[in-house]
């Protein structure tokens, strides 16, 4: 028991001794916010139901894809199909920079663990100097991520916590009603 517990005060260490920049998931002072719209989603699904697949729809909605930051195909399918996009507010991006998106300790281990397949309906697209530098795709459901940064080296396991994901949703939902 007393191992375990050096353990974790050894790890809540180490993450403490890195800067802020270094615990950062992605490097970005910009972010565009995609969401999925719910008649598009409705389409999809009655579609899938019918045998009739978008294959780069699916594999956004339901996959780990892209596997690499520079997949125009990616940039230009959320940018055109049923996808509703917002530019981050610069407060909303300072947020997401300090305390959403950087390690962090947690004992997130000891949370509930969701059994459902991921489908990510809201994908975050961060740039810095105006070009693509990360991407995260939430499923806000069963609380799943997806991340690919031009960052090497990022340790992702303590993202996720509840508290993420209810802050997450919180600032979604704020661009979806000026949608509405």
């Amino acid at each position: 028991m007393i191992k375990r517990y050096s353990i974790v005060l050894l790890l809540f260490l180490i993450l403490s001794c890195k800067s802020k920049e270094e615990k950062m998931f992605f490097d970005f002072d910009s972010v565009e916010y995609f969401s999925l719209n719910k008649s598009k989603e409705e389409e999809i699904v009655k579609n899938n139901r019918k045998g009739i697949k978008d294959s780069i729809l699916n594999n956004i909605l339901y996959s780990e894809f892209p596997d690499k930051l520079d997949n125009n195909v990616f940039y230009k399918t959320i940018g055109a199909s049923g996808f509703s996009k917002f530019k981050l507010s610069q407060e909303d991006v300072e947020y997401l920079r300090s305390d959403i998106l950087l390690e962090k300790f947690s004992l997130k281990i000891f949370e509930a663990v969701k059994g459902c397949a991921p489908e990510y309906r809201d994908i975050l697209v961060f740039k810095k100097n105006n070009e693509i530098s990360g991407l995260a795709k939430i499923c806000l459901s069963c609380g799943e991520f997806y991340f690919i940064s031009s960052k090497k080296g990022i340790q992702t396991e303590n993202f996720g916590t509840k508290q993420d994901y209810e802050s997450l949703a919180k600032l979604f939902n704020t661009y979806k009603q000026v949608r509405n």
